[in-house]
């Protein structure tokens, strides 16, 4: 039987080769034997200071990324969050069963709360778990990927999951973490301590950038003294990031690559790295040159109706329960 994936991605950057192997690769993997629903959350990118123009730009090419570098629309539910009245709709309500003191020990409240502190903080951060566990919690989830940087929320998701079921029956499933087991983190190319991040962009490796900005950045990516090719994280982590960057776009192991390189100097083992970079993604490249806006709307309103469709059974229920209908 098919499980059933609930996950999202902000509208707040370009797609770079961390989002890429940290969670669009993944879903592309589950789609093949699951009921997936794949949100842009662009709510949750309203949390912090914004462009209104720039979410637009940004969430369109999100959704022509995602469409180029696999996401099969006939396989995957690709949909605007803010497309699903549902989605605010029940936020209000498992707001009501949320506790202050749990939004507040939130890691993410605390370090935007501590980011944005000058211009002041909005509300919408505070809140920003309770609108994440409706968006899973709509559609009956079982299972959620996440990153490790999330995995508070999705805790948070459950226990709030728990504490309506003991009030009103149970409604929601409680829904389990899918934490990828991948070791490797890709760090940014000009700090190899930092993971790779759309905050750095002078590190980060944006899969649809323009030829000639890909490889001046891989070319200037920071390396370590010495000159040998080895993966050595703790002693030689500029290398290393590079190593593991060509590992994925090769599925080569660590050990072969290091044999490949010997004796071979940086400058040339980046310029292979770039030249592995454009092979990997030369047909996503081509394919989102090709999409027509008509067809990507098309889409995303295909989308619209299934998560509507998806999320109606469980809002009737929780409606029914909660007192709202006559």
């Amino acid at each position: 039987m098919k499980k059933r994936v609930l996950t999202g991605i902000k509208p707040t950057g370009r797609v770079h080769l961390g989002n890429y192997l940290g969670m669009i690769r993944q879903v592309i993997d589950l789609q093949e034997k699951n009921e997936v629903f794949l949100m842009i959350a662009n709510l949750h990118a309203q949390t912090v200071p914004y462009d209104p123009k720039e979410l637009q730009e940004l969430t369109y090419d999100l959704v022509t990324s995602l469409l180029a570098l696999g996401i099969d629309p006939k396989k995957t539910s690709l949909f605007l969050q803010s497309d699903n009245p549902w989605h605010p709709y029940l936020s209000w309500i498992l707001g009501c069963f949320t506790y202050v003191g749990e939004l507040q020990r939130m890691h993410e409240f605390k370090e935007q709360s501590e980011k944005y502190k000058k211009e002041g903080v909005g509300s919408g951060i505070l809140m920003y778990p309770v609108l994440m566990a409706a968006d899973i919690l709509l559609y009956n989830a079982d299972l959620v990927p996440v990153g490790e940087d999330q995995r508070q929320h999705l805790e948070l998701t459950r226990e709030i999951a728990r504490r309506f079921n003991s009030r009103f029956g149970k409604i929601f499933k409680i829904p389990e973490a899918l934490i990828s087991q991948e070791t490797y983190k890709i760090m940014s190319l000009s700090n190899p301590l930092k993971k790779m991040s759309k905050s750095m962009p002078e590190g980060c490796l944006e899969i649809f950038a323009p030829e000639k900005e890909i490889e001046e950045k891989i070319m200037k990516a920071v390396t370590d003294s010495g000159r040998e090719i080895r993966y050595d994280p703790e002693n030689k982590p500029g290398i290393s990031n590079l190593m593991i960057i060509y590992k994925y776009l090769t599925n080569k192991p660590l050990p072969e690559i290091e044999e490949e390189f010997r004796d071979i100097s940086y400058a040339d083992f980046k310029r292979e790295v770039y030249k592995k970079f454009l092979e990997h993604f030369a047909l996503a490249r081509k394919k989102k040159s090709k999409l027509k806006k008509k067809e990507v709307l098309e889409i995303l309103e295909k989308g619209k109706e299934k998560s509507i469709k998806a999320s109606e059974e469980i809002i009737k229920k929780v409606i029914k329960v909660t007192g709202l209908k006559i």
